[in-house]
């Protein structure tokens, strides 16, 4: 009896240490995540920072992308332009080799970080 309670015991310790702070799964640094579909990243060059990104088309042919934000604070919580639920895609024509900058507005004073995703016009 005495050897299941210590046994209870010990596994309720393991327990309570496991019910520490969540895990976040955002990066540490405030670097933007990107994702790129398959079928343009191989025709696109990507710099990012905090205030822009910029595109360019490493193809010889012209490239219609569509791209979407996504903002974060730095609890990861998802922050938005007039608590709409998502943000239109937004759209760029790239002729072959040409770069493009676009300039980033956070959307609130807590939004810290951002997701980049591109992919190719539908």
């Amino acid at each position: 009896m005495m050897k299941s309670l210590s046994i209870i015991a010990i596994f309720s310790m393991f327990l309570t240490a496991c019910a520490g702070k969540p895990v976040s799964y955002l990066p540490k640094s405030s670097s933007p995540i990107v994702n790129i579909e398959a079928n343009i990243a191989d025709h696109i060059e990507l710099e990012t920072d905090n205030k822009q990104f910029a595109t360019t088309n490493s193809s010889e042919f012209p490239l219609n992308i569509a791209y979407k934000l996504f903002w974060y604070d730095k609890d990861g919580v998802t922050q938005s332009f007039n608590n709409t639920d998502s943000t239109p895609w937004q759209y760029l024509w790239l002729q072959p080799k040409q770069k493009q900058f676009v300039t980033l507005t956070k959307p609130t004073p807590e939004s810290i970080s951002y997701r980049l995703y591109l992919r190719g016009n539908r």
